[in-house]
């Protein structure tokens, strides 16, 4: 698990594509979830039977509540792990507008990894 100081940020909550990795331990029976999509454009990697947490109309996650997450408990291993700070810092810039402009990133995570990176 990932140390972050969050200090009740969301934007990785906002994201429409929390993949979710049943070889880390993610038991999608667990989960609302919606199959990715070709057209959802992930990284090859995540291959062509993976399931994402669900999302509300805006993009939310459907776990996510007035008073931040409402599974933190039982949270995917991408919530667990994902540390924007450590994943501004492997991207360079080019990749990050890249990644933002395919919708694979939200400008709002590019942004709070920007605020924290002193924190690392």
């Amino acid at each position: 698990m990932t140390d972050v100081p969050c200090n009740g940020c969301t934007a990785c909550c906002k994201m429409e594509r929390i993949v979710l990795f049943p070889e880390h331990g993610d038991d999608v029976r667990k989960y609302e979830t919606v199959p990715v999509r070709p057209r959802d454009n992930l990284h090859p990697a995540y291959g062509p039977d993976r399931a994402m947490l669900a999302h509300k109309p805006n993009g939310d996650c459907v776990y996510l509540g007035d008073h931040g997450c409402g599974i933190w408990s039982e949270r995917p291993w991408l919530c667990r792990d994902f540390d924007c700070r450590a994943w501004f810092k492997k991207h360079t810039r080019g990749e990050r507008r890249r990644m933002v402009r395919d919708k694979q990133i939200s400008p709002d995570v590019v942004k709070a990894a920007a605020l924290r990176l002193h924190t690392l």
